[in-house]
Formats: C-alpha cells, structure tokens, sequence
C-alpha cells in the first residue's frame, strides 16, 4: 500500500511539473502580435525608417543649432551649390551681423575695434571701420585673429558666433534661392509626416463614428449615411482636391478664424484631405460592426440594461482596432502622397514653409541644372511611403487571427 501511495504522489509529481512547463509556453496575445510582427523583416525595416522620420522632424531645431544653419536663410551668391561644399556668406550678411553686435554691445565692440588696430590685424586706422574690415575676413583668418585679441571670453565668444556664420557648410547643397537643402528637408519632414499622421488618426475617427453608427442602428440612418460615403467614394479624388484646393476658404465665415494664422495652407491641406478620406475606414468599421452586433455578449448586454453609447464604445470599438489599425498605417502613406501631390502642382503647402512635396514644385524646372533638388525629396517621399505601407502589411498579419501561431 505504501508503495502505490509513493507511485500515485510521484505520478501527481510529474504531472504537476508538466502543467508548469506547459503554462510557462503560453504567451500572452501582445506578445504572440509582436513576434509574429518581427518575422515580417520588411515591416520591421520599414518601422525603424519612420521612427528614423519621426525622430528628425521632432529634433529638426537642435539639428539646425548643431549644423549651424537655418532653413530660411537664402544666400542668393551661393545659389545651386552641389552637395558636400562651403559657401560663403555675403558681404552685407557679414556688415549686418556686425552691425547688430555693436548695436547691442558697444562697450565690447568699441575693446575690439581698438584691440584689433594694435595688434595690426587691419590696415585701417579708424576704429569705426576696423571690425567691419575683420567681417570681410575668410572664416578661418577670422576665428585666428580673435585668439590674439586681448579680451574677456565672452566677447571672444560673440565674436566666434558671427566668424561661424562667415561660411557654412551644405551636407546637400542649396536650392534656388542658396538656403541649405539639408534643412529644408529635415523641417519639410515636419510638415509631410505631420500631416500625413493628422490627416489619417482624424479620417479615422471620423470613418470610427459613422461607419459604428450606420452598422449598429441600420435601417434608415444606415441608408442615409452609407449613401453618402458611396456618393463621396464615387468621386474621382485627385480632381477633387484640386478644386478644393484653389478655393479660398478664408472667405468661409466658420474658417476663417481658424486659417488666418500663417500656417493657413496646412491647415486648409488637412481640412481637404480629412474630409475626403474617411470613406474606406467607415466601410470597414461598418461591416466589423454588422459582425458583432449579433453576438451573445452584445445581446448580454442589453439584456443587462447597458446603453447604446456604452455597447459601442465599451463592447465594440475594441473589437475594430485591430483592422482600424491596419487601415490608419496604410492611411498615413497615402496622405503623405497626396500632400505632395497637391504641393507639387503648388496648391497644397505653400513657402516658405518646406514640404517634400513644394521641394518637388521648385525643382521641375531645375532638373537638369540641380537633379539633387528632385532626386533628394523625391525619395524621402518614397522611403517614408513604402515604409508605412510594409508596417501596415506586417500589422495586418500579425493581428490576423488566421495568422497566429499559438
């Protein structure tokens, strides 16, 4: 007997470390996503690119104080500069900047005009011309003459932020008007991600609201609302945003108040592209919403008493991220494509303000004479379409339950 008692205890043993090891294989559903979604290696390629993206549109400030130069900045002496070269700033650049430093400072100024006399660095004897004649210094000899100077080190360090701006360097050359592309780039980054990104989560919430709407209540309010998205779907789209483009709406009394900032064509961009592309996700929400409404939890739910709002929000908006999801990662790409276009032909973002899309519009006659000008915009346009739309592919097969590997 006290055999078969060890037998059956060693028996329960076994068969309790084999539960163990079994529950220790399960995973939770995140974690089955997430590695589902990193056997996708374009997609996981594709997520570091935008958050590469991402990255520089959030720290373009920083990025223009390391490189020491602006976007806005036009240099017309130095104007389709190729890439990897130096350019000189203007004679009235380096006076105005001078200028301003003797304005603010005249006490500094008057140490480091008399200084500059003494040790011989200018030929001029009068002290009011001696530091403008050090501005037409190279930036090299310039920042060389200030070491010698025999002054405090805050006015050696003023005096180096002015010798810096004597010359810049242009990783990618500059455009038409000699500002540097570089930067114009990392802030047209700003712009197109930012936009693409708004217009896809609004469209998504505007899609989220009607398509919910229209496949929980049906019947009239169905018709009404999925007519309207068929009249919309049935529009050709590009020609349609041209022509809302040109329209002024600052001369609509609601807008504007909104678009009288200077950023009115972006925001009039985003207004356009919101209101035309929220059709396909209301469509899908809708038919995800037909599928679930007849479901035992719903009817559990109003059974207990729960209200519309709270079966909609609470019940059924979780069970259609997943394809939402999907449909607003595909969404930012498209965006992205379509603000570029409208730029391109010069009725979406306007300059200054930099876009990939306007970068494009100002080079078409240039291709020839600076192909950098199309070619480097043209390819972030590209990089972050692609690479939006392969994230979308991966989410998509990664969040399909046919797809899961438990």
């Amino acid at each position: 007997m006290e055999a078969k008692k060890n037998v059956d205890n060693s028996h329960s043993t076994n068969m309790s470390k084999s539960q163990i090891a079994e529950l220790e294989k399960v995973q939770s559903l995140s974690r089955i996503i997430y590695n589902q979604f990193k056997e996708h290696k374009a997609a996981v390629i594709g997520a570091y690119t935008i958050l590469f993206f991402l990255t520089v549109a959030l720290t373009a400030p920083l990025i223009a104080s390391f490189m020491g130069v602006d976007a806005e900045t036009q240099n017309v002496f130095n104007r389709y500069k190729p890439p990897f070269t130096y350019a000189s700033a203007s004679v009235d650049k380096r006076e105005t900047e001078v200028r301003l430093f003797i304005q603010n400072n005249p006490e500094k100024a008057a140490q480091v005009q008399t200084e500059l006399i003494h040790e011989e660095f200018v030929s001029s004897a009068d002290p009011e011309d001696a530091i403008y004649e050090w501005s037409r210094f190279d930036k090299r000899k310039a920042l060389a003459a200030i070491k010698y100077l025999n002054i405090d080190s805050s006015t050696k360090s003023d005096l180096r932020k002015i010798a810096n701006k004597f010359e810049t360097f242009h990783l990618f050359g500059t455009d038409e008007l000699g500002r540097d592309v570089l930067m114009r780039l990392v802030y047209g980054t700003r712009i197109s991600m930012g936009v693409g990104i708004l217009v896809a989560v609004f469209s998504a919430l505007i899609g989220l609201i009607v398509g919910a709407l229209a496949g929980y209540y049906g019947g009239l309010i169905d018709a009404i609302l999925m007519r309207i998205t068929d009249a919309l779907l049935s529009l050709p789209l590009m020609p349609v945003l041209i022509v809302m483009a040109a329209i002024d709406l600052q001369k609509v009394p609601i807008l504007n108040q909104l678009l009288s900032s200077g950023s009115e064509s972006t925001l009039k961009l985003i207004l356009i592209l919101c209101v035309f592309s929220w059709m396909p996700v209301s469509r899908l929400v809708r038919g995800s919403i037909l599928t679930l409404r007849e479901r035992e939890f719903i009817l559990a739910s109003k059974t207990l008493g729960a209200t519309d709002f709270t079966i909609i929000t609470r019940h059924m908006f979780p069970n259609v991220i997943a394809p939402l999801l999907v449909s607003v990662t595909l969404g930012v790409g498209e965006s992205i494509l379509f603000e570029a276009a409208l730029s391109f032909l010069g009725l979406g973002i306007q300059p200054p303000t930099p876009s990939w899309g306007n970068m494009l519009f100002n080079a078409q006659e240039l291709i020839y004479q600076a192909p950098f000008l199309a070619i480097l915009p043209g390819l972030l346009i590209l990089f972050v379409t692609i690479s939006f739309n392969y994230v979308g592919d991966g989410l998509q097969d990664a969040i399909d339950p046919k797809t899961i590997k438990r």
